[in-house]
């Protein structure tokens, strides 16, 4: 073993490095659909993969999606999964939004998918969010944009899970 240095990390080292990762709280494959003549978006929240857990309780946790249509600084209409357990949960839950006439052209409309661990009608915590559509990450506005010059065709995309900052 000559010329072969072995070097191990002390939990200090691994602890207090520089610039760790940011943790990954898992993603989400959101379904989008504008529907022009109706003047509507049609939401499907199909499933996630790899959800954290933010209690110690044994186990797998319930997860629930709260989906949020923002027209300006407003929540114009809020819908909810129902309640699923484990760290891949499959909704399939399809929703309807009416939208504001002239949102698409003032800039301000988006959906905002808050991921909640817990029960519904229980204590909830916030496991995550996504945005998608106007002020939002670059993912989101490019989904956004694709639901809106397809019309009537069904896109779908994952999206990663931004940790809950509000």
């Amino acid at each position: 073993m000559s010329g072969v240095v072995l070097q191990s990390l002390s939990t200090m080292d691994v602890l207090t490095y520089p610039n760790p990762q940011p943790k990954n709280i898992g993603q989400i494959f959101i379904l989008l659909q504008y529907q022009a003549p109706a003047n509507r978006i049609k939401v499907m929240v199909q499933k996630a993969e790899i959800l954290g857990k933010l209690t110690r309780m044994p186990g797998a946790p319930d997860h629930f999606v709260s989906i949020r249509l923002i027209h300006g600084c407003q929540v114009k209409d809020m819908k909810e999964t129902r309640s699923v357990t484990g760290f891949s949960p499959v909704w399939n839950a399809p929703f309807l939004f009416d939208i504001p006439s002239k949102a698409f052209q003032d800039e301000t409309l988006s959906i905002e998918f808050v991921i909640m661990q817990g029960r519904v009608y229980n204590r909830a915590r916030i496991l995550g969010r996504v945005q998608i559509g106007f002020g939002s990450s670059e993912a989101g506005l490019a989904h956004w944009k694709e639901m809106y010059n397809k019309g009537p065709v069904e896109c779908a995309r994952w999206h990663a899970l931004q940790p809950h900052d509000f």
